[in-house]
């Protein structure tokens, strides 16, 4: 029974059962290019040995797959993780995903005799399928989305915001319209529940001024967008 193997012997039968689909596909892939080997040399014509060509690298790399299919996986899922939690990815010189204070970076940055406007800071969200909202408020068969909002500007101007105020659309109850958040450590995230697209208002306050700078955000939703 298998509630008697040990995890080690579980293990190796389970390598021994890639090893076998892999043989297996390896089999294929050589019976079939043996296959078209057999037509004869008259006959032999460029898109056939395209055809025996092309096939070569993918039957390589299922079989690759597959007998390292739990490193794969590993692999995947540590790149899923790092996305969705903002963080940077870099894969040789083809694909770099940069994390969200490699991307506030991007952002111009005033001099000391400027004060910060629209072109210093902005607003940043991201979305995603809430099986928990759909749960308690989908009765109507409606999906319910959690956005979350943040703050983006340069670490030297992010110290200097004080607090944030952020205002969302009239169809949420009056008393939830309005959110105020300190929480600098978070980029001030605010984060809710949605069915449909809306527009985030922010008052964005800086130390020493009463004068908030006026950010706003369209909110579309997506089912998986990366965590921020």
């Amino acid at each position: 029974m298998d509630s008697a193997r040990s995890p080690e012997d579980k293990g190796k039968l389970k390598a021994r059962a890639r090893q076998r689909k892999a043989a297996i596909i390896a089999l294929c892939g050589v019976l079939f290019v043996h296959a078209l080997f057999l037509v004869p040399p008259e006959r032999m014509t460029v898109p056939v040995v395209s055809i025996i060509t092309s096939l070569i690298w993918p039957i390589i790399v299922l079989v690759i797959l597959v007998l390292f299919q739990p490193y794969v996986e590993r692999l995947f899922l540590e790149i899923t993780e790092r996305i969705k939690g903002g963080s940077g990815l870099k894969i040789g010189s083809f694909l770099e995903i940069q994390s969200l204070p490699e991307q506030a970076r991007k952002i111009p940055v005033p001099s000391e005799e400027q004060n910060v406007t629209l072109e210093n800071i902005a607003l940043l969200h991201t979305s995603f399928f809430s099986e928990t909202g759909t749960r308690l408020y989908g009765g109507d068969g409606r999906a319910y989305y959690q956005f979350e909002v943040v703050v983006m500007a340069p670490d030297v101007v992010m110290e200097h915001v004080d607090r944030v105020v952020y205002r969302l659309e009239n169809t949420w109850p009056e008393a939830l319209r309005t959110r105020e958040t300190r929480d600098r450590a978070s980029r001030f995230k605010m984060k809710d529940l949605a069915n449909g697209t809306s527009i985030v208002e922010a008052d964005v306050y800086f130390r020493g001024s009463d004068q908030p700078l006026k950010l706003n955000r369209f909110i579309d939703l997506r089912p998986d967008g990366p965590r921020i």
